[in-house]
């Protein structure tokens, strides 16, 4: 297993010397959204272009790439660009799959759901779309949407980890500052004093563990180079050895009884941020659009956070995380398959795209932007002066190249609730747990691999 160094990462990203440009430098979304009925759908402003139609794209509210809809518009005044909210797109994609109609243009698929629907066949090939802007397109990014030898998709979002914090928090406490070094235990040591003394939590770990508590199980099996598969599919590795020491490190953290006990993107959750009752959590990029919509005020934490490597744990070989990151794709049976890649290659393969994109608060994997631009991308969460596009650098440059999200990530990372509260709370040995949980996940896999024969 292997991380990449900074030059290397430049390097296979194709930033070559531009690398001092770079270092200078993924629900609201809570639960309760709108129904599919309600419809985002801004007029578009005058411009010249030749694109005319409509397209309509299913994801949730406050999403990238319902900007990037505007955007398009403005640029392409005879389009219409259309997002129905929606709470579960997923189930109302196969509901219209099985039906034969009523698909949208477009979703925004995570990479083992795009890896899936290419070996299930229904997916648009977009191979020539990507293949035009290839080498200026992030390599981690491209690989998920390949199967084949043909793209499924237009890569979207880069999604190193980081930890996230606030020092005004930590300061109150009378602990810290969290240094760039801080091992994982002494991590924890602070996040038990910051809880006792404040009540506020320095990660999330919710009883369900289904939710960003994940990534204290997540973050540590890609740190010590883990794998829920191998890059074929097939061989299932959650538990192994790595995966083994990983939910240890997962069961030390809740054993602290210091974690924030809410769930993802709930109203509680969103609570304890805005009334200063999380001080950190481990974050992707990606997390910062959705911050930025809610924590609006400097009494609810705006500009006070700050963000760097996640603690170092014995034995790793990187410093961060992959988590979320999706892919924009369409289906095989629509019916203006030019109109479609026209705003794929609008939002992810132009500068004004990926400005758009990124100031939402993703990192689109379009070189060029990156090299120029990342380091101006809009902000209100992180301090003032702090450099948080050179702390994401610094995570991508530990963004490991033999990490796979092939079909059965999705089965293993969604079964972790299932199995892994028993272990945490001490009711199973973590050994057993895990086997228990490889079984599973190993059978699971075998049938959805043979499903999609």
């Amino acid at each position: 297993m292997k991380s990449v160094s900074r030059r290397e990462f430049l390097k296979v990203a194709g930033l070559g010397a531009a690398a001092t440009a770079l270092a200078a430098c993924a629900p609201s979304a809570s639960p309760a959204e709108p129904s599919a009925g309600e419809v985002k759908e801004a007029p578009a402003a005058a411009s010249s272009g030749e694109l005319e139609g409509k397209l309509v794209f299913w994801g949730h509210q406050d999403h990238p790439i319902y900007s990037a809809g505007q955007a398009f518009m403005k640029k392409y005044p005879k389009v219409v660009f259309e997002q129905p909210e929606m709470a579960e797109w997923d189930k109302a994609v196969e509901s219209a799959l099985a039906a034969g109609a009523g698909l949208p243009d477009m979703v925004w698929q995570e990479a083992t759901n795009v890896q899936r629907d290419a070996r299930r066949g229904i997916l648009l090939d977009v191979t020539d779309v990507v293949k035009k802007h290839e080498a200026e397109l992030a390599p981690a990014k491209l690989s998920e949407a390949l199967y084949q030898g043909k793209y499924w998709g237009m890569p979207g979002d880069i999604t190193p980890n980081n930890l996230w914090w606030r020092p005004d928090l930590v300061e109150q406490a009378g602990v810290g500052p969290i240094t760039e070094e801080i091992k994982y235990d002494e991590f924890l040591q602070m996040a038990k004093e910051v809880k006792a003394r404040t009540d506020a939590s320095l990660f999330v770990m919710e009883e369900t563990f289904d939710g960003q508590g994940t990534l204290m199980f997540a973050v540590p099996f890609y740190s010590l180079g883990g794998n829920f598969t191998d890059e074929t599919g097939e061989q299932v590795l959650v538990d192994s050895e790595i995966g083994i020491q990983a939910m240890e490190y997962a069961k030390q953290a809740w054993d602290t009884g210091a974690g924030l006990n809410a769930g993802w993107f709930s109203p509680p959750y969103w609570g304890a941020i805005k009334e200063n009752k999380l001080a950190g959590t481990y974050s992707p990029p990606w997390m910062r659009g959705f911050f930025q919509t809610e924590v609006t005020s400097p009494e609810q934490g705006q500009g006070k956070w700050r963000n760097q490597l996640v603690p170092v744990y014995p034995g790793a070989v990187a410093r961060t995380n992959v988590w979320g990151g999706a892919t924009l794709v369409s289906f095989n049976t629509n019916p203006q398959p030019d109109l479609v890649k026209a705003f794929m290659e609008f939002t992810f393969c132009t500068m004004e795209g990926a400005q758009v994109t990124g100031d939402w608060g993703i990192i689109p994997p379009y070189i060029p932007w990156l090299k120029s631009e990342f380091k101006n991308a809009k902000q209100t969460l992180f301090e003032a002066g702090w450099d948080w596009t050179g702390e994401v650098v610094k995570a991508m440059d530990q963004m490991r190249t033999d990490f796979y999200r092939m079909p059965g990530y999705g089965i293993a990372y969604g079964a972790l609730g299932k199995f892994a509260p028993a272990m945490l709370r001490g009711e199973k040995s973590i050994k057993d747990g895990m086997k228990e949980y490889g079984d599973f996940v190993r059978s699971e896999n075998a049938k959805l691999l043979e499903s999609l024969k």
